[in-house]
């Protein structure tokens, strides 16, 4: 049995190999920076651009043209701030989370060890944590507790790529298209991220 598994891992690695060299499949680990911010149809609250940061893994199926679903952790922050009088009210947001992209690509130049893309896709965003500080703000703030995010809101990303041997980067604008808001006002609030990610292909 023991021999049997060496066998199948050896043969899957060999799969994986060949598969690479004809530039057809890879996977592998990625991080990446986000700069998150969130607008809103309140002119009287606004909201900071925060850095945050994201790890996940990646499949990359095709050679011209290319699928890539990814899973990715991150970890959001935001802070809105209105100014009433001489009173500046802040509240702070943090959401972490679990990104899942689906990524339709095209390779400009695909020349073996490097190749330039373009690239865009959706992607479902799951909140696994919501956090505020303070959680409510009074009756005429729209955010009175967590709940009032939701747990799962659907974007847009797009941007171009760059693969270097077994290095992958990547630079992507991200445009939310769900209100993240789910409370009792008349609020629409949508996520904009700026993102820089580093892979690694380990096939």
């Amino acid at each position: 049995k023991k021999m049997k598994k060496i066998i199948l891992v050896l043969i899957i690695c060999a799969l994986g190999t060949v598969a690479e060299a004809q530039g057809f499949f890879s996977i592998g680990p990625k991080v990446g920076y986000n700069s998150y911010s969130l607008t809103d149809n309140i002119d009287s609250i606004q909201s900071s651009i925060k850095n945050s940061f994201q790890v996940g893994a990646f499949v990359r199926l095709g050679k011209k043209f290319y699928i890539q679903p990814e899973a990715n952790y991150q970890i959001d922050e935001s802070t809105l701030s209105q100014t009433i009088g001489s009173t500046v009210m802040n509240q702070d947001i943090t959401v972490k989370s679990l990104k899942v992209p689906v990524i339709f690509g095209y390779k400009l130049i695909n020349k073996g060890a490097f190749n330039l893309r373009l690239l865009a896709g959706p992607a479902v965003t799951f909140a696994l944590d919501k956090q505020l500080d303070p959680e409510n703000m009074g009756e005429l703030w729209p955010i009175k507790s967590a709940d009032d995010l939701k747990n799962s809101t659907w974007s847009v990303q797009m941007g171009g790529g760059i693969d270097v041997f077994f290095m992958t980067l990547d630079i992507r604008y991200e445009m939310g298209v769900d209100n993240i808001y789910n409370g009792s006002s008349n609020v629409e609030m949508k996520n904009n991220i700026f993102n820089v990610s580093l892979g690694v292909k380990f096939l």
